[in-house]
């Protein structure tokens, strides 16, 4: 049930010259023509099957909305016929069939009534109407004082009462309020996904997109287009510029998308390609990445104005950010015969995972519609997958930081564990917590991809602090999976990233990093491994994972609430391909609470046979008291150890506040004298309520 079927349908109007003249045609219709036949609609054929749900757009004046009366019944063909299998549900022109003295409850009795349905049915569903359409008191004053939203509801809330086997939809629902739209799409929504036969007609490209999986096109009375909604609607944007005969050409690209190419050609786009921040081309894009599309552009012909747009649309065509060279102040105001043109557009891939595809065009001012040089959909596809951020779901990456408050919870007891955690732990890292002399309170966990390491530390610790010190052979990253590991000469840079060969070849120091092989493993989050080990929070972190730590810090979750301090390497010139640099480390760990104490083991490396030798002294003041002096050594700035602590660290709190001596024991594990003295500084008046 549910069927429509259009079958050469036709409908022509006549125009007459006088009234005398259609009076007489109408006195004997099989006269001579009297009048000049106009046809709105000709020759339509097509048929949607029971639970599809179709598009059906053109320009205004194309035939749509006679199309729908035709098949609604409320209007009657020239030629041709429309069958419709079941029930058949309209909501058409605002006010169709309703009478504007009759109150919307007398119309949505009417209207049930046409329906088919019987008194006691209707009166069942005369409560469900008036819920629906939401205009209180107004349901019982006449139809002549409802605004045109009013009317909307009431058409709709009458035509959606009971869920029909085919349901047609104009226009009318555009003048309703935003509020009742999504409501009646969420309704459409579900009679679609319970076998009702949808038939759409709207402008509103979204609307189509995001409920049809297929769509029909009129131009002047015609059919012209049976297809996927996303080729229908660039076609249609095609027809809407001036200068379009003859030059649309659509064409069914390697991954199964519509490729749309029109406009006039006095300037053409010939090709469109995506690239990383190094230059090296790409199809394959992490969330958030930075990228660059590049355009070449041919001039045909002498034009006085060109502007490019720009714009990135997911996998149904819905247009997630565009703009052009017009709005950014960038339009070129003439263009040579012969000239050939660079375009670059860069900008961060703030999208959700999934596929989506370049939009571009060689406009004159700020939209294709006043002059159309070369128009491309579906020019470049691209995949964008998440491989270094937190879970999300969405079309668009956004850092949401969530602050979660316990009024009167208290802190944790002063003998309870100090949890140390190193990751990237080779070469042993606990003397300072288990060592002689050491807090007995520490307890630590290692963790290094290479378990033969492991077991050589756990050896090790065995014997210098038995059972407080765990070795953990697990390769960490930002979700947990399969991946690539890159080993390298010096086994402490291997990584999940790959390096770059141009600077391993060309910076000696940097040979240790020269990839030797590849290896697939399983890689897991630390919030994962955590709750399986029963752990809550790490005191401390450390974190030197050769380009990873970004993405093993956002794997973290909730364990890093607890944390006081955090040792980092960061990066300031990238070692491997796609590694985040310090202000993205910075922008994470600030959004989590965090605040830089300081920067440490600043390594410069310098090119093929340049120089590391002293350059000169550089002087430090800290403060009018205080100035400390540091050799200039040669080279690049490449990496540095970041220290960040917690901001309420730096907080004064009485000398027997649980947490204040905490702090201490971990602030003098590490060797870190000037936070203990800066957390112990006397309370003033400003902060002493500061003491939770």
């Amino acid at each position: 049930m549910g069927d429509i079927v259009v079958k050469g349908l036709g409908k022509a109007y006549t125009r007459y010259a006088s009234r005398w003249s259609r009076l007489a045609d109408w006195l004997a219709p099989r006269a001579i023509p009297r009048g000049e036949r106009r046809w709105v609609l000709r020759e339509v054929d097509f048929a949607i099957w029971s639970g599809e749900t179709v598009g059906l757009i053109g320009l205004n004046g194309a035939g749509k909305s006679t199309l729908l009366k035709l098949i609604a019944g409320a209007a009657r063909p020239t030629e041709g016929a429309a069958w419709v299998q079941g029930r058949i549900a309209a909501v058409l022109e605002l006010g169709l069939g309703f009478h504007p003295d009759f109150t919307g409850r007398e119309n949505a009795v009417l209207a049930l009534q046409l329906q088919g349905f019987d008194p006691s049915k209707i009166t069942r569903l005369l409560p469900e109407v008036e819920q629906f359409a939401e205009i209180g008191d107004y349901f019982d004053q006449p139809l002549k004082v409802y605004s045109t939203g009013m009317q909307a509801r009431l058409a709709f809330a009458v035509a959606t009462a009971e869920r029909p086997d085919a349901l047609i939809v104009d226009e009318a629902l555009s003048v309703g309020d935003a509020y009742f739209q999504h409501k009646s799409f969420e309704r459409i929504r579900q009679f679609g996904a319970a076998g009702t036969t949808l038939l759409l007609v709207s402008h509103d490209k979204h609307a189509i997109l995001s409920l049809c999986r297929r769509a029909l096109l009129l131009d002047h009375g015609r059919l012209i287009m049976d297809g996927d909604p996303e080729g229908v609607f660039d076609y249609y944007n095609a027809l809407m510029a001036a200068d379009k005969a003859g030059q649309i050409q659509q064409r069914v690209g390697v991954n199964g998308g519509t490729r749309t190419d029109s406009g006039s050609g006095e300037a053409r786009i010939e090709s469109i390609d995506l690239y990383d921040t190094d230059g090296r081309p790409i199809t394959v894009v992490d969330v958030g990445q930075a990228v660059e599309v590049r355009f070449a552009v041919a001039v045909h012909d002498d034009i006085d104005g060109l502007v490019l747009g720009c714009g990135i649309k997911d996998r149904f065509g819905q247009m997630m950010f565009g703009t052009n060279s017009f709005y950014t102040g960038q339009a070129l105001t003439s263009a040579r015969r012969g000239e050939r043109l660079s375009f670059r557009v860069r900008f961060d891939a703030n999208l959700g995972v999934g596929t989506y595809s370049i939009h571009a065009s060689l406009v004159r001012e700020r939209s294709h519609v006043e002059k159309n040089y070369h128009w491309i959909d579906r020019g470049f596809v691209f995949e964008v997958v998440n491989l270094s951020k937190t879970e999300f779901v969405g079309l668009a990456w956004n850092e949401m930081r969530f602050e979660i408050e316990r009024p009167g919870e208290p802190p944790l007891p002063e003998d309870a564990p100090l949890i140390v955690g190193d990751i990237g732990c080779r070469w042993g890292f606990a003397e300072p917590f288990v060592g002689i002399g050491a807090d007995p309170r520490f307890v630590a966990y290692g963790f290094d991809p290479d378990p033969d390491e492991c077991a050589r530390l756990t050896e090790r610790y065995a014997t210098l602090a038995p059972g407080r010190v765990t070795l953990v052979p697990l390769p960490l990253a930002g979700r947990p999976g399969r991946r690539t590991l890159y080993l390298t000469r010096e086994p402490a840079c291997a990584s999940l990233l790959p390096p770059d060969p141009v600077l391993t070849a060309q910076y000696p120091a940097l040979d240790c990093a020269r990839l030797t092989e590849t290896r697939d493993i399983d890689v897991r989050t630390l919030a994962d491994w955590a709750g399986e080990a029963g752990l809550k929070r790490f005191d401390y972190l450390k974190l030197d994972t050769q380009g990873s730590e970004l993405e093993i810090l956002r794997g973290a979750g909730g364990l890093l609430d607890g944390t006081r301090c955090i040792d980092v390497e960061v990066e300031f010139n990238p070692i491997y391909r796609g590694q985040p640099l310090f202000a993205d480390i910075d922008q994470f760990l600030r959004s989590r609470g965090f605040v830089l104490w300081k920067l440490t083991n600043l390594v410069h490396y310098s090119h093929k046979d340049g120089s590391n030798a002293i350059l000169g002294e550089v002087a430090v003041c800290h403060d009018d008291a205080h100035r400390h002096t540091y050799p200039l050594r040669g080279g690049q700035l490449f990496w540095a150890d970041a220290r960040y602590i917690r901001a309420d660290v730096l907080t004064a709190r009485p000398p027997d506040h649980p947490q204040r001596r905490r702090d201490e024991a971990l602030f003098a594990a590490l060797g870190a004298a000037d936070i203990i003295a800066h957390a112990a500084r006397p309370l003033t008046p400003d902060l002493a309520g500061e003491t939770s």
